[in-house]
């Protein structure tokens, strides 16, 4: 059965990340949606990266939902989770507000602030 809801959730590892993930979670389970939770690494992932996917993989099996993890390598975020969005014709993006990275937006972060205006879908913005 094709889940009602593809849900994209840009993941980093960050207290908004863990945040955008709890929100994706719940929204799978009450449209029958399907995750997948997308970290875009700068550089091929190390043993942190590789725990932080682990145990987001750990709390979406205990949810019981519908999920796929994806580490793409890239120097800019926004780029990658817009073009996933785009290709694989997401329902919606999830993103927390801000992330592990060292730069800030005024208001939001650089990457969500981007996602947000290029999106081909809704974004929902977490704290």
């Amino acid at each position: 059965m094709k889940p009602y809801m593809k849900i994209l959730v840009a993941y980093d590892g960050s207290a908004h990340a863990d945040n955008a993930l709890s929100e994706a979670i719940d929204l799978a389970e009450k449209f029958k949606g399907s995750i997948t939770v997308l970290y875009v690494a700068w550089e091929k992932p190390d043993d942190d990266s590789r725990t932080l996917l682990l145990n987001a993989e750990e709390r979406l099996k205990k949810a019981g939902v519908e999920h796929k993890l994806r580490v793409e390598i890239s120097n800019y975020a926004p780029r990658i989770i817009v073009r996933t969005a785009m290709d694989e014709a997401f329902d919606l993006i999830i993103i927390g507000s801000r992330g592990m990275g060292g730069g800030k937006g005024w208001i939001l972060g650089s990457v969500s602030s981007r996602v947000i205006e290029e999106a081909p879908c809704p974004v929902l913005v977490v704290k």
